[in-house]
């Protein structure tokens, strides 16, 4: 409750104001009914001279102050101004891009994993407030950049990422390890790479600790993970479908992009001169095919956590899917008002105090009465 520049913690004790005045003029005249007088001289002058307002009144009238004084103070007076502010929380974004091998495909323009990053780079510059992570990874995963609100930064290092096995030795596609990866990096995330080194089990064993009813690691802020990836789990230590259960028992969403054709397209792969060929499967004699994006598993991973999954069959539909998900992640604003403010009720109670005070004073003095 605001009354020209003083605020009012506890208003409702102000309503007891109403009543004081009422309940001290019925006393009153009660009080002045106990007492019998005789008239002394003229009864005339007796009587104009102890008027309504005498100075008999002066005690009740101290006393009601004091009450008043009291009551105001109860509602705890505060004097300043409101403050309002707009607070942004930061959204911690984790992107975990496949670089296995099969990403050269190039039923995407001119393949998977170069759309891919030319379109990413361009999603980058649309989120807002965001705190955004890179993991690459094949049979193991890498984190390319920790979490960090320099997006340029973010895509320098993103354009420097090539498939398997120039950026990562090991080819395959571990999308249960990739996911505990960049979860521990949002768990931890203003450690940098070399700091402290992630394995799956210390992941693991540091999410067991964590109670399932704590839905957010990182009060104020959401956080998320952008899945793009063109396989089937083939090489992971742990199931996809337990670490979108870490990340659902965490409150982190998973969005995941299955980046390729869902029918088989002739294979790709990096010849022994660095030239991209394609191949001859020797069991069938036949031109070798790649799989099919196994969306099965992408969809129940994005479900688990409450988000979304995608398909990417061309570059069109990729560029739809993050212009999609920028939007699903955008944080709206939050105003929070507040006041800077002084307590005023000892004043109050100081000036109640003296006034109580001065009214003993009266009543033992010259506004004493015989009994």
């Amino acid at each position: 409750m605001d009354f020209h520049g003083i605020h009012f913690a506890d208003p409702v004790w102000l309503l007891g104001l109403f009543a004081v005045p009422l309940i001290f003029v019925a006393a009153f005249f009660i009080s002045r009914a106990k007492y019998t007088t005789f008239s002394l001289g003229n009864p005339r002058l007796v009587e104009m001279a102890s008027g309504f307002f005498s100075i008999q009144f002066v005690p009740w009238f101290l006393r009601f102050l004091v009450i008043a004084l009291c009551l105001i103070a109860a509602a705890r007076p505060q004097s300043g101004q409101k403050k309002v502010e707009e607070k942004k929380p930061v959204t911690d974004l984790f992107v975990a891009l496949d670089v296995s091998g099969s990403m050269i495909t190039p039923d995407l323009k001119p393949n998977r994993i170069t759309a891919a990053k030319k379109l990413l780079s361009e999603f980058l510059d649309k989120v807002q407030n965001v705190r955004v992570g890179l993991t690459i990874f094949a049979r193991i995963s890498f984190t390319q950049c920790p979490l960090t609100t320099d997006i340029d930064v973010v895509k320098k290092l993103l354009a420097n990422v090539e498939p398997a096995p120039y950026s990562i030795k090991l080819d395959g596609t571990a999308i249960g390890d990739a996911l505990v990866s960049c979860l521990g990096r949002l768990e931890n995330g203003d450690q940098l790479p070399g700091e402290k080194k992630v394995t799956v089990p210390s992941l693991l064993a540091s999410f067991a600790d964590k109670t399932k009813d704590q839905p957010d690691a990182a009060q104020g802020r959401h956080q998320a993970i952008i899945l793009l990836t063109d396989g089937g789990d083939n090489a992971s230590q742990i199931n996809p479908l337990v670490a979108a259960k870490i990340a659902a028992s965490r409150g982190v969403k998973i969005y995941t992009i299955g980046v390729g054709s869902l029918t088989p397209v002739p294979a790709v792969f990096i010849g022994p001169n660095g030239q991209l060929t394609t191949g001859i499967d020797r069991r069938t004699g036949r031109l070798a095919m790649s799989d099919p994006v196994e969306m099965g598993l992408l969809k129940e991973v994005a479900n688990i956590t409450g988000a979304k999954s995608y398909s990417a069959e061309n570059n069109k539909s990729l560029k739809e899917i993050l212009d999609d998900i920028a939007s699903l992640e955008k944080t709206e604003v939050s105003v929070t008002t507040h006041w800077e403010y002084n307590e005023l009720a000892p004043y109050f109670l100081i000036a109640a105090f003296l006034l109580l005070a001065l009214n003993l004073i009266f009543e033992m003095t010259f506004l004493r009465t015989l009994p």
